[in-house]
């Protein structure tokens, strides 16, 4: 208990009035002479002991009451902060308002976002208005470091919005601890008013001051209900002009009641291509599929929708994704044409295809393909090789079919690149492909299905059969996965992935004499499939508020205006950081895109690639801290200025009102005093 005028207990010499006045009052009894007992009925019975009880308990009740008195005059109180301090001083009192994308969420007063404000107000109407305040969200902005006073401080708060910017706890109290320091001299006060979603606040790692008053001010929500979309992709990713595909959509139901007769939209450039329904569990995700035929060739936007309240902002999923007229094909060999693969891809609309010689080879054609097959040549030059491992490592693909005549150790480059074995000797022996790996890609729609879904190898089926091949040794050093396999084990078509890119490696030339693969049904799809997973798709989106990392084509007039990313929706518009490396140009957002939705990489005029970006699907998982849960991470950090405020109680400025005075007791003497003075009454008047 500490005082706010402690130099009235002075006051206590006091208490030695009731006592002089009980000293010198003391009653002395007389004999009194009568002649007739009819005078006892008048006498007052009282025995010496009675009467020395009854002054004792008149003394002790004056004496009391003059204590209680003098206490209430010093104007007691019950400190909050074990900390005394000087209350005339200036306060710098930081506030931080968590306005992410959760806090759309209701309670009883409305949404949560406006509650923080409004408690924001509330705490610093509980302030003097020359003391600093300093306001901080989650945006982290510059005029947001400045200190201001209690007006300046209303209106900074009245312009905090909603933002998709996240921040976890260890940040926020990081850069609180780093705003204070600069005010050491004066009492600090640091104040955090959130949901404390435990999807983002951890409270793992957090390093308060010690020497600032640090509250919590929890804002939870009436119900943590929120039905939103996580992700989308393609079941297949190969895309064709009018070709039938099939979007997978992941739903997810954080509410605790199930969901049923859902409807979900999509869109593409702003047309509707498919509408749905879908039943939610519980705290469960759901996926859906989405069927629809691809539009004409060109840049596609796409756009999910559901409906759900009051958290709307992840109701709704972008992406976009570029659809090619068909996909380039390059063809280089050492002679003549192969008519294999003149009939394979020359004749279909689907890819553009290309021969070329090898003495001839324009190496400025690299780029433009997404598909690149070596037929046959017996050494390739150094300048073709590397050239191929950059088109190889910028994302294209590579198929190898090793000469018939002359050294294949010409591949070693590209196997050192790999970190692996090469071409060696040369295998006589008659075999049969007697191995698919059927869980790869190339092979995923070619064979049948079971009815657990699984791609299964028809018994008896009729594999080619080679007469002679190349040997590439297996070993602890090999990086490459065998996809086909001949019955003595050897390899027939390996696979690997070389930076972003992918290798596929024959160990049979295109050639009659060495195997029956180019006239089997399974050349056609292997090569096919082979064609079409080379046109990879870009990430379907990106999230908002980061620093992401996009790549794309390098446009070869780039050079001549700076390229810029457009929002689609509105008049947004920012220069990314463009760094240029081997065929593509790779495109760094900064962290500058904050709005969800379409945007377009313009060069110029000229749209080059287009993006979509989402917010950050976080502050969508509505699990938040309790109060208990609260109260446990204060004892373990063991930070003595940490409180949790629990406005539901009495209003946050009347809680702080305690905190800065303690609990007064004055009040509680003033009635003790007139409770003695009432007993001195009694005793007196009763007591006989």
């Amino acid at each position: 208990m500490q005082f706010v005028q402690p130099l009235f207990l002075i006051a206590f010499v006091a208490l030695a009035i009731p006592v002089i006045i009980h000293l010198f009052n003391f009653r002395k009894y007389k004999k009194v002479y009568f002649t007739n007992v009819r005078f006892l009925q008048q006498i007052q019975q009282e025995t010496k002991k009675q009467s020395q009880l009854k002054q004792r308990l008149v003394l002790l009740a004056r004496m009391l009451a003059i204590s209680a008195l003098v206490l209430a005059f010093s104007q007691p109180y019950l400190p909050f902060s074990p900390v005394r301090e000087n209350r005339s001083d200036k306060r710098f009192v930081g506030i931080y308002i968590d306005n992410s994308y959760s806090m759309e969420a209701v309670e009883t007063q409305g949404k949560l976002i406006d509650l923080a404000k409004t408690r924001a107000l509330e705490i610093a109407s509980a302030y003097h208005a020359t003391d600093l305040f300093q306001l901080q969200t989650n945006d982290f902005e510059g005029r947001h470091q400045r200190p201001v006073n209690r007006d300046e401080f209303g209106k900074l708060v009245d312009e905090v919005r909603l933002s998709p910017v996240t921040r976890t706890l260890p940040e926020i109290i990081s850069r609180q601890n780093d705003l204070l320091q600069e005010y050491r001299s004066m009492n600090r006060d640091a104040y955090l008013i959130s949901d404390f979603q435990k999807s983002t606040m951890s409270l793992q790692n957090i390093t308060p001051d010690s020497s600032t008053h640090w509250f919590l001010l929890p804002l939870p929500a009436d119900k943590r209900n929120n039905l939103y979309i996580d992700s989308a992709w393609f079941i297949s990713p190969v895309h064709q002009p009018g070709q039938a595909v099939q979007l997978k959509v992941r739903i997810r139901n954080d509410g605790s009641e199930p969901l049923e007769k859902i409807p979900v939209k999509l869109t593409i450039n702003k047309v509707q291509k498919a509408i749905g329904s879908f039943a939610a569990e519980p705290h469960s995700a759901t996926e859906i599929i989405l069927p629809y035929t691809e539009n004409p060739a060109g840049i596609q936007f796409g756009k999910i929708e559901i409906a759900d309240y009051p958290i709307v902002y992840d109701d709704h999923y972008y992406f976009s994704y570029a659809l090619l007229p068909s996909i380039p094909v390059l063809c280089i060999h050492e002679k003549n044409d192969n008519k294999y693969l003149n009939a394979l891809f020359g004749n279909d609309s689907a890819f553009t295809f290309t021969n070329s010689l090898a003495q001839q080879f324009d190496h400025s054609t690299i780029p433009a393909n997404a598909l690149i097959i070596l037929d046959g040549i017996p050494e390739p030059s150094s300048g073709l090789t590397q050239s191929l491992l950059r088109f190889t490592k910028n994302g294209g693909t590579l198929v190898v079919f090793p000469p018939e005549k002359g050294n294949p150790e010409g591949y070693r480059t590209f196997f050192d690149e790999l970190n692996t074995f090469g071409y060696a000797q040369t295998d006589t022996t008659q075999q049969r492909v007697s191995y698919i790996n059927l869980e790869q890609e190339v092979f995923s729609n070619i064979f049948l299905k079971n009815a657990a879904g699984k791609t299964i190898l028809p018994e008896n089926v009729d594999l080619p059969v080679v007469f002679k091949h190349y040997v590439i040794p297996s070993g602890t050093k090999s990086d490459l996965e065998v996809l086909m396999r001949l019955q003595n084990n050897d390899p027939f078509l390996v696979a690997a992935t070389l930076e972003k890119g992918n290798i596929y490696f024959f160990t049979v030339p295109l050639s009659d004499t060495w195997s029956n693969f180019a006239h089997h049904l399974i050349f056609l799809p292997t090569l096919y499939n082979i064609a079409l997973l080379s046109n990879r798709l870009q990430p379907l989106s990106f999230p908002v508020g980061e620093n992401s990392m996009i790549e794309i084509p390098l446009d070869p007039e780039s050079e001549k205006n700076r390229i810029k990313i457009t929002n689609n929706e509105t008049n947004f518009e920012m220069a990314p950081e463009v760094k240029k490396s081997g065929y593509r140009s790779t495109l760094y957002t900064q962290g500058q895109i904050g709005q969800d939705g379409p945007y377009s990489v313009k060069n110029g005029k000229k749209t080059i690639a287009g993006l979509a970006f989402n917010y950050n699907r976080k502050e969508s998982e509505m699990n938040c801290f309790s109060d208990g849960e609260l109260q446990n991470f204060i004892k373990k950090i063991a930070v003595a200025e940490m409180r949790i405020l629990q406005p539901k109680k009495i209003s946050v400025s009347q809680q702080i009102e305690q905190i800065r005075q303690g609990t007064p007791l004055w009040k509680l003497f003033v009635v003790l005093a007139l409770l003695f003075l009432a007993a001195e009454i009694a005793l007196l008047r009763f007591l006989k």
